[in-house]
């Protein structure tokens, strides 16, 4: 991985997000690429090449929105001084598209993102590897209805949602009438309920491979981090699984990117999934990078793999580059030492949590140094990321990696942390 600024030659990269966190992964390897941004971040005490509209204008009304971010003067002032640049999203958009229609976008059609995530369509694409599931009108039809054919306990789902909030556990006939009431227009799918182990695994497709990363588990629904049942609140790299249990997921996968690719698609993408002890069932689909592939990034790096974030961008500009796909693909044999917790906002309104809770710490959750990435870790440390910025309801607040077990107790102190002195107007956890 040496030789990447001559890969990338004239190119320059312009990662386009609310939230620096969100594009790290390459700023280590490559002086080609940069983070654009709207927060304001510890994050960017680190980093070289960076804009950040709070950060230059502190008094500003902060919005969410990567399109509206790129109309602003100052924004467009600061690309003007950057040569031949290309655009990176986390979710492309329709709006996106149109305002940089002369430009690079490193991204697979808007058209074909919202294809792959929406829930209800992925029922019918991969009927085969799905959980039983019966499309609904949740005017129409009756918990009798669903449960004579998926049982008395089942989960629904509307076509799109963010880290679990319209996801539904229903275990009775009171909880799925609730629903009603409160969405009596939705049309949704309700999906037998499997009970099992929650997976992620990244992928990326390219002009000439499938290639599949590593498997993480899914740590989910803990009612302090999230309001949601289904919320994903952290991941973990070692998985405890067996060769042949992997092989089922790269089955899976495979046949998922070949779908996929058939279809036009290309650049990252990431599949959820349920492991009950013998079936592998799909539960979504992320026609995009996974939340995790800013860690994950630095994880094949520090295995010396070449990154699928810089796969993806050096496919999207046509650069030829040697690539090892057996070595690649074999990654899901390996169960890495890394883990993450995130906490959410579970208020219904925004929070704003104690800023000055980043870096790294010992167990007893003393400073021990400053950091901001997994490098920064040693066996028993914690990093701790917080943001600065205001959070909207179910939006991650903090985040703690570390490479050893992160135990209730620490996280425990570290919600406690959180909420000290938060000062006049903040609501916290």
């Amino acid at each position: 991985m040496n030789n990447i600024d001559n890969l990338l030659g004239n190119n320059n990269i312009i990662y386009v997000t609310n939230d620096p966190e969100r594009s790290l992964g390459l700023e280590k390897i490559t002086k080609h690429f940069y983070t654009l941004c709207i927060d304001d971040s510890y994050i960017l005490n680190f980093l070289n090449n960076f804009y950040s509209l709070k950060k230059n204008f502190p008094n500003i009304d902060i919005f969410r929105n990567s399109n509206k971010l790129l109309q602003e003067e100052s924004v467009k002032q600061y690309l003007s001084s950057i040569k031949n640049p290309s655009f990176m999203f986390f979710k492309i958009a329709p709006n996106i598209e149109i305002e940089l229609k002369n430009k690079k976008i490193l991204n697979t059609h808007s058209d074909l993102n919202r294809k792959y995530e929406n829930k209800i369509m992925i029922s019918n694409i991969f009927k085969d590897i799905v959980p039983p599931t019966k499309i609904i009108n949740l005017k129409i039809d009756t918990y009798n209805s669903i449960s004579n054919f998926l049982g008395k306990e089942f989960v629904i789902q509307f076509s799109r949602g963010q880290s679990g909030n319209t996801t539904f556990f229903i275990d009775n006939k009171d909880q799925f009438e609730k629903l009603q009431e409160k969405y009596p227009l939705r049309i949704a799918k309700a999906v037998k309920k499997i009970s099992g182990e929650y997976f992620t695994i990244n992928g990326v497709i390219t002009e000439n491979d499938i290639l599949i990363g590593n498997l993480s588990k899914q740590i989910t629904g803990i009612k302090e981090l999230t309001a949601f049942k289904g919320g994903t609140v952290g991941n973990e790299w070692i998985t405890g699984l067996t060769i042949k249990q992997k092989d089922m997921f790269i089955d899976k996968m495979q046949y998922i990117g070949k779908k996929m690719k058939n279809d036009g698609y290309r650049g990252m993408f990431g599949a959820d999934f349920v492991f009950d002890s013998q079936n592998i069932f799909l539960i979504e689909v992320n026609a995009r990078e996974n939340a995790s592939i800013p860690t994950y990034t630095k994880i094949q790096i520090n295995e010396n793999i070449l990154p699928f974030k810089l796969i993806h961008i050096l496919d999207f500009l046509k650069i030829s580059y040697k690539i090892d796909s057996t070595k690649i693909n074999n990654q899901i044999y390996e169960d890495y030492n890394y883990r993450q917790i995130i906490i959410r906002n579970i208020q219904s309104h925004p929070v704003k949590a104690n800023t000055f809770l980043n870096g790294v710490y010992s167990s007893n959750l003393d400073k021990i140094r400053e950091g901001y990435d997994i490098d920064s870790l040693k066996n028993n440390d914690y990093l701790i990321l917080t943001s600065y910025s205001n959070v909207n309801p179910n939006i991650e607040i903090s985040k703690i990696q570390s490479k050893s077990s992160i135990d209730n107790n620490f996280i425990n102190q570290t919600l406690i942390k959180l909420l000290q002195n938060p000062g006049e107007d903040n609501i916290i956890l």
